[in-house]
């Protein structure tokens, strides 16, 4: 009798472990908008392209629905084929762009709420204590891992777009506050020129 008891707190603990778990991060890296740096520097071109994301984009490249909890993440890839240093800051874009740790706080996994959800049950049946350690874990790695991931992806808020080179990252908007037709003002660190780009003019022609 103790021996099939055994087996069947056996079977039972390993039925609870396959339950356990399941809070994770798994998102993709980016996929680069960027054509290349353009190989003619007589062109003398900065070129702007951006992506707006679906839902499915989210699932792919975040690992959570972003959109559901109410902000719109765009890809934006900026490319300077000019000898020009140009500043840019996301205060300079039409778009009330969104802190990532605040997009990210509102899609983590709740590690309190795992916790409790299997040690309650711990208390009247013993092995359901371990998947609540388990899964508490495994939720707090995940919303670690998504913060830095949030983090690494974004555009910083200010930065130096050097000579022929690519800058990529994504935005954050309120979906209030978002439109696809949306401006990024870049400053030329030369002369302090300022020049506007936009969803409907994707290049702009830096004078010599």
């Amino acid at each position: 009798m103790q021996i099939k008891n055994m087996g069947l707190l056996a079977v039972c603990c390993i039925i609870i472990l396959g339950l356990a778990g399941c809070a994770g991060y798994h998102a993709k890296p980016l996929k680069s908008l960027s054509r290349g740096v353009m190989p003619s520097k007589k062109e003398n071109l900065v070129s702007f392209d951006y992506h707006i994301f679906s839902k499915k984009d989210c699932r792919k490249y975040l690992d959570r629905n972003v959109i559901k909890q109410g902000y719109q993440p765009i890809l934006v890839s900026i490319t300077n084929n000019t000898d020009n240093r140009l500043d840019l800051s996301m205060a300079r874009c039409s778009l009330p762009c969104a802190n990532p740790e605040q997009v990210a706080q509102l899609v983590h996994t709740s590690t309190k709420g795992r916790v409790l959800g299997y040690g309650i049950p711990g208390l009247f049946i013993w092995p359901f204590l371990i998947p609540a350690v388990v899964d508490g874990i495994n939720s707090s790695e995940a919303n670690n891992l998504l913060d830095k991931d949030f983090e690494r992806k974004t555009l910083e808020e200010s930065q130096i777009l050097q000579p022929y080179s690519t800058i990529e990252g994504l935005i954050f908007v309120a979906i209030e506050d978002f439109t696809p037709d949306f401006s990024i003002t870049l400053l030329d660190q030369s002369n302090g020129n300022q020049f506007v780009l936009n969803s409907k003019n994707q290049r702009y022609t830096i004078q010599a």
